[in-house]
């Protein structure tokens, strides 16, 4: 497994890559340079014919089999071991509060020191094997499904045409159609089926194990089969109302991830065997913003709303302005005090370039927020790191500036009540 960090550069002698997956890796650059929306947002970033990372944060998995694993860039300690294990602690606290798969929310405290030493994949293995074993005690969902069989006994209702036409020779049969209760559901086969998968891939000694376990649970299941994957999961999302089955919901948003890369950042190509990103942006924003909710209590938050007008035209509103962060003081109320617009970037306040690193184009993102809202403060959140320690200030008018503060994730409400503090004393 090869361990780099955002932006770090995929260093060939430090690798044991061959020249054709350094080869794949590139062409899975160069065809994964932008995000849904056409922003430029490069998966791995090709300089001068150097692979880079970017501002996605998890694994590529080659086609022979090296994982890639990329850790976001967080200064945490020094020591280069430890700094990992605690890098990914840090990341997976954040994952907790993260919009793209809810099935993270459970992992707590507890899941986290035990898996803080495994690569990524084998974590999401265990988080979705841990869950799976509780479905399990809890019981498969089963139902009554209809069986035709020819058999030496009389079971259920005799099938007189094709009891006729296969046994008018041995009377010693019966062509017969009966209900069997079994746990043959497309649910169940889905299931079998990631379990299939990933055991060509797990390496981890528990994870193994656990599979191992779960493959003999679902032996009397068969695996859905390959043309029928996407039926049965369209089957499933019917039935998921089914009482029997309100225990499967967070089994069956890893079974998505597994077999369909639904919910994480996936990109599909002919270069790579798997890949499980997060767009770091992304999980900074909804740790941000769920820091604020759980932390302080003086403002209700709202994620990108209210929504207001930057222009209109024939009497229309158009170009709509969604805050990523706004704290109102009263929820009955559209006076917003604060706007909070969160960057994943590292800035450096010790530059000598007295715009240390800050978009000009946040700039003018915060300037139409302040002015348009009419709020008492704007500011950009960065990430803390060992180059910004302290506020920024830029002034736009003698009734508006723009505060650039430091978030630090690693000590979130600390964060949360010195930015609170900060903002509140410059308005006075």
């Amino acid at each position: 497994m090869l361990v780099i960090r955002e932006h770090e550069k995929l260093m060939k002698e430090q690798t044991d890559l061959g020249e054709d997956e350094l080869r794949d890796l590139k062409e899975f650059a160069l065809e994964h340079q932008t995000d849904d929306e056409d922003n430029y947002r490069p998966v791995l970033q090709l300089k001068n014919s150097e692979l880079f990372a970017g501002n996605y944060v998890g694994i590529i998995e080659t086609r022979k089999g090296t994982v890639l694993e990329i850790l976001p860039k967080v200064d945490v300690v020094k020591d280069e071991d430890a700094e990992k294990t605690k890098t990914k602690e840090c990341f997976f606290e954040m994952l907790r509060d993260w919009r793209g798969f809810k099935s993270l929310a459970q992992f707590n405290a507890s899941h986290i020191n035990a898996v803080r030493r495994f690569n990524m994949l084998e974590v999401f293995v265990h988080l979705f094997l841990n869950n799976l074993v509780l479905l399990t005690q809890r019981g498969l969902a089963r139902h009554y499904q209809p069986v035709e069989d020819n058999q030496p006994y009389l079971r259920g209702r005799i099938l007189f045409p094709q009891h006729i036409r296969e046994n008018v020779a041995n009377r010693a049969r019966f062509y017969v159609g009966y209900d069997e209760f079994n746990a043959n559901r497309p649910a169940n086969r889905l299931i079998h089926s990631t379990i299939r998968k990933l055991m060509g891939s797990v390496r981890q000694p528990r994870n193994q194990q656990l599979l191992h376990q779960l493959r003999i649970c679902f032996s009397d299941i068969p695996q859905s089969a390959p043309a029928h994957l996407e039926s049965d999961w369209v089957q499933y999302r019917v039935n998921r109302s089914d009482r029997s089955m309100q225990h499967y919901d967070e089994v069956m948003q890893w079974v998505g991830l597994f077999l369909f890369d639904h919910g994480l950042t996936t990109f599909a190509g002919k270069y790579v065997n798997r890949t499980l990103l997060f767009p770091m942006w992304e999980v900074f924003e909804d740790f941000v913003a769920a820091s604020f909710r759980r932390y302080q209590e003086d403002f209700f938050l709202y994620k990108q709303r209210p929504q207001k007008p930057l222009a209109s035209i024939d009497g229309k509103d158009v170009f709509y302005m969604k805050p990523d962060i706004s704290l109102v003081s009263d929820n009955k109320t559209d006076e917003t005090e604060f706007i909070l617009d969160t960057k994943w970037k590292q800035i450096n306040e010790e530059s000598s370039d007295l715009k240390h690193g800050i978009s000009q184009a946040d700039m003018y993102q915060l300037f139409a927020y302040g002015k348009k809202y009419g709020c008492k403060q704007v500011a950009l959140v960065y990430p803390k790191t060992g180059q910004f320690q302290k506020m920024l200030r830029y002034e736009f008018d003698e009734k508006l500036s723009v505060y650039c503060v430091p978030f630090d994730v690693t000590k979130p409400k600390c964060s949360v009540k010195k930015i609170l503090q900060d903002l509140n004393n410059k308005q006075k």
